[in-house]
């Protein structure tokens, strides 16, 4: 391999991080708006017929997420043995 080709200088090695650490923030900008919808705190309705159905909503997902992690629990116990 020639010089010409492994031309790697100290500047070029700093742009490159400089890239890669603003492409890595923004990544984390988007994540975290991302989180955001998933852990939004409850919202205050005026009807109390919305405010129980989204109790129930929210309710029923963590159910629902509990009875899949079993499930998962069950299959890797099975998988093991």
């Amino acid at each position: 391999m020639s010089n010409q080709q492994n031309n790697i200088s100290l500047e070029s090695i700093a742009q490159q991080k400089a890239a890669i650490l603003k492409r890595i923030n923004a990544q984390k900008q988007k994540m975290s708006s991302l989180s955001q919808g998933f852990i939004e705190p409850w919202k205050s309705t005026t009807k109390k017929s919305s405010a129980a159905l989204g109790l129930f909503n929210k309710g029923l997902m963590v159910v629902d997420g509990v009875v899949l992690g079993l499930k998962l629990l069950k299959r890797l116990r099975k998988m093991l043995r």
